[in-house]
């Protein structure tokens, strides 16, 4: 394993945060327009949701990198 594979590429990074950011704007909308939803309703279900996949995400990172040998 070579120190190029262990390097974090940050435009692939900056391009996830970007595309989340533009999906949740898109959702938000869809929720509150279309939908009829409070924006307590909305943010609400928002925090519920970035608190889910943030620890799903975290897991995922600490968990594959336990020091077991590949």
């Amino acid at each position: 394993m070579s120190v190029m594979d262990n390097r974090i590429d940050f435009v692939t990074i900056a391009n996830a945060v970007c595309v989340a950011g533009y999906a949740a704007l898109a959702l938000w909308y869809v929720m509150l327009f279309d939908f009829g939803l409070s924006r307590e309703a909305v943010r609400s279900g928002a925090t519920v949701a970035a608190i889910l996949i943030a620890a799903l995400v975290a897991i995922d990172f600490f968990g594959g990198k336990s020091g077991k040998a590949k």
